[in-house]
């Protein structure tokens, strides 16, 4: 790869830590909110619940217009509005009008994580592609890490709100760099040719090092658009909704243990020193998660390793749950529960794809990206609600254990299913999901 190509791979990885610092440093600053403000927790769940709604918002129907503007363009102009998101939120007056930066916030980065991993898969080359896309994927996580380490330095001297000046000020920066370093999709010039399409791809095609063309390609014929009903025709139909419940259980814990973790930690009688700890130790795990998932799906079926890792996933939270009284064993079951949370996730997008037929691969993605949603926007405001109840830490990491249990049940059945109809040998779309599965591996 040239210069210029890593460049652009690390400038979407960083613009994508950055996402992950914004998305999920309310996790961390939260419970100093919600003493400040005698917020109720319930009204924290909202809080955390805010941005993964936005995410939905901006992913289903903003992030579409890349292909009219340009994913450089969208990127640019969400990057910017994510910032005042952030700088909206360190001035914000009351509850109201911090919950609609953060939701603004969450839309922005909704658009954003549609439209990096793409920007850097076109700018990898082949040998490093799936590298860089598993890179982008870790940045979340490393973004959680920083939020942590700011917050326990930035909070005690400055305030709560020192936080998300840093995240504005962080993220403005980076638009800044953005601006003047970030490639237009070369897909997106040859595809819509925008003015000056091929001037610009030149100017691309130098900056990697590659010989200039004359004129652009030959257009491509348009993907044949794949109709919703589509997925639910014959055996489709049960292997949609199990995705789907898979998608929705690793969600529904990934967003619950790291919305949740630091403020029940405290709860549990550890400072806020040391919840902030469990939370970073936690987004530590989840980089890990990712990482090993990637490894180990090269030597392993996918589909049953993404089941036992929702398996040891649920025991692992059981495990949390009783060693909540010892902070050593506290801290070193978070790495483990956010290793596992996070790894499911990562497992659901590696298999989705070698499920259905090529032509429905991203409607099928896309679909069950946006319905899981529903666990990530509702997990950590059902834990609110139950923390105002007067749930303990420990019966919460208990009761959401049963997710990680559903999602196992729900991947264990993709999997018995795939293997009765490949023994029956049938269709020719079963021996491309075979063929895709095979690849994969």
């Amino acid at each position: 790869m040239s210069r210029a190509q890593i460049g652009a791979v690390s400038l979407c990885l960083v613009m994508n830590l950055i996402d992950g610092f914004d998305l999920l440093m309310i996790s961390f600053v939260g419970p100093t909110i919600a003493k400040a403000w005698h917020l109720a927790p319930s009204q924290l769940g909202l809080l955390f619940s805010a941005g993964p709604a936005g995410m939905a918002f901006g992913a289903l129907f903003l992030a579409p217009l890349a292909d009219r503007i340009g994913r450089r363009r969208l990127t640019l102009i969400f990057l910017a509005v994510a910032s005042l998101g952030m700088l909206g939120a360190s001035v914000s007056q009351g509850f109201g009008q911090l919950l609609a930066a953060r939701a603004v916030t969450g839309v922005a980065i909704g658009v954003m994580a549609a439209s990096l991993p793409v920007l850097a898969s076109e700018y990898a080359n082949n040998k490093r592609r799936g590298m860089a896309v598993a890179l982008i994927t870790t940045g979340y996580g490393l973004g959680a890490i920083i939020a942590g380490i700011a917050t326990s330095q930035l909070v005690g001297p400055y305030g709560w709100r020192s936080v998300f000046v840093f995240g504005g000020v962080a993220t403005a920066i980076i638009f800044a760099i953005g601006l003047r370093y970030l490639p237009e999709s070369i897909d997106y010039l040859v595809a819509r040719r925008p003015d000056n399409a091929l001037a610009r791809l030149n100017r691309i095609l130098v900056s990697m090092g590659r010989a200039q063309v004359d004129e652009l390609p030959e257009k491509a014929p348009a993907p044949r658009k794949v109709a919703l009903e589509s997925l639910f025709r014959g055996n489709n139909a049960v292997r949609t909704v199990l995705v789907w419940v898979a998608f929705v259980a690793a969600q529904t814990t990934y967003y619950f243990t790291s919305s949740w973790t630091p403020s029940l930690l405290l709860k549990a009688g550890m400072s806020t020193q040391q919840g902030l700890s469990g939370g970073v130790l936690f987004a530590i795990g989840g980089v890990l998660g990712a990482v090993l998932l990637g490894v180990l799906a090269s030597r392993f079926e996918a589909r049953r390793l993404t089941a036992a890792y929702f398996v040891a996933g649920a025991l692992a939270l059981v495990l949390f749950s009783v060693s909540l009284g010892s902070l050593g064993s506290a801290l070193v079951v978070a790495v483990l529960v956010g290793l596992l949370a996070t790894g499911t996730v990562s497992g659901i997008n590696v298999i989705v794809p070698a499920l259905y037929p090529t032509e429905a691969r991203a409607t099928a993605l896309g679909i069950a990206g946006a319905v899981s949603r529903v666990g990530a926007i509702l997990a950590p405001l059902f834990a609110g609600f139950l923390v105002q109840a007067g749930w303990g830490p420990g019966s919460m990491y208990r009761i959401f254990a049963l997710a990680p249990l559903v999602g196992a049940l729900a991947t264990i059945l993709l999997v018995r299913g795939m293997s009765a109809r490949g023994a029956r040998g049938s269709s020719p779309a079963a021996a491309e999901v075979a063929e895709g599965t095979a690849t994969q591996a």
